[in-house]
């Protein structure tokens, strides 16, 4: 008994650290989305629809990858799918720093998030098999915080000391941190063995409401891709400083990293439905406080609620789908589903944009967040037997 404690909690921590230092990292570009799109955007002359076009390119790629890990699971090994994502994503990173065409570093741009897609697949399914998922995903979202908040802060200096080509090459050196961890990942998607006592009903109607769940994801991700697509633009063409914005959004980060952490330890008050309510409403709000008149301590203000709730939501908008699923592949589903958002959100508010009024795209992240939380309602509401 003991020693199938012992295992069972050195699992949890072998997945889950595994997990923690793979997935950000996948996650890098969406993670320094603002700043990067700011400097690549710079260099060169982009217009707003190519912004927008550029935002969504890694996540074509990003998509079909956790798409196909998602279908194929079963019969994946899955530390030889993070191997290939970093090779793909390394090699990638290095061809785009030598790109100076817009539409092909689209292209390449897309290859590249194939790989990005592989890590973060691997990494968000080790996290999956936790035992205690919700806490697990709010420390993961600490991560995410944390690796973000480094990337707007480094980014612009790096690209002020070794240009457009730096940028690109510092990724590639990061993209190699998955294979620090490679040998402690899990290797199949039956590795998880569900402890007696932790089980979760399988309903009949399971599959709808999964179905309804990673709807509801997608509206959530959509909102966060075009508005964070454009959320630094609404500083710098508001007269702040790139320097403020970028510095801005890495403190702004500290909010996010203490909304996961809080999120992570308060145990069962996490899978509270009032509390995903009010975080996507304070997030909506939020959004608001950078439409007009926009002042330094307005800016900083809105941003600092907004990513101290995105942290809180987006941890338990995963959690309510591992919470059911163990498996890997409704979580690995998610991932898809998140890149999906991320190209479709960037797109929408491409079209969104007017002269320099971002109204329209703080409207659409708004009516997103609403229908994310109706979609994702009905598997929330699901309890353990």
């Amino acid at each position: 008994m003991l020693k199938t404690l012992s295992g069972d909690v050195n699992s949890d921590l072998k997945y889950g650290l595994s997990g923690l230092a793979t997935a950000p990292i996948g996650y890098l570009v969406l993670l320094f989305l603002p700043v990067y799109l700011e400097v690549i955007g710079s260099h060169l002359s982009l217009n707003e629809q190519q912004i927008g076009w550029l935002a969504s390119t890694d996540s074509v790629g990003l998509a079909l990858a956790t798409l196909l890990f998602s279908i194929f699971i079963k019969r994946l090994n899955f530390r030889k799918v993070v191997l290939t994502g970093v090779i793909i994503t390394v090699i990638g990173n290095l061809l785009s720093a030598l790109t100076q065409d817009f539409l092909l570093l689209c292209l390449v741009r897309s290859v590249t998030g194939f790989g990005e897609g592989l890590i973060v697949a691997v990494g968000i399914s080790s996290i999956g098999m936790t035992s205690k998922p919700n806490r697990w995903f709010g420390f993961y979202t600490a991560a995410i915080v944390a690796v973000q908040a480094l990337g707007l802060l480094v980014v612009p200096i790096i690209y002020d000391h070794l240009s457009f080509s730096g940028v690109f090459i510092s990724m590639a050196v990061f993209y190699l941190i998955p294979l620090v961890v490679m040998k402690i990942l899990p290797s199949k998607s039956d590795d998880y063995h569900l402890n007696k006592g932790d089980e979760f009903p399988t309903f009949k109607q399971s599959k709808r409401l999964f179905n309804l769940a990673l709807l509801g994801l997608l509206f959530f991700y959509m909102s966060i891709g075009g508005v964070w697509t454009y959320i630094s633009f609404m500083g710098t063409n508001a007269g702040l400083t790139l320097t403020f914005v970028s510095r801005a959004l890495a403190l702004t980060m500290i909010a996010g990293l203490v909304g996961a952490l809080i999120f992570a330890i308060i145990g069962k008050l996490a899978k509270k439905i009032g509390l995903l309510f009010f975080s996507l409403l304070a997030m909506s709000l939020s959004l608001w406080g950078v439409n007009s008149e926009i002042t330094e301590t307005r800016y900083l203000v809105a941003l600092c609620v907004f990513s101290f709730f995105w942290s809180i939501a987006g941890a338990r908008l995963f959690a309510v789908i591992s919470d059911v699923d163990h498996s890997g592949k409704y979580i690995s589903a998610a991932q898809t589903v998140v890149g999906v958002g991320y190209i479709f959100g960037p797109i929408l508010a491409s079209t969104l944009v007017s002269g320099i009024s971002y109204t329209n795209v703080i409207l659409m992240g708004s009516v997103l967040f609403s229908l994310c939380f109706i979609f994702i309602l009905p598997l929330a509401r699901l309890r353990p037997i």
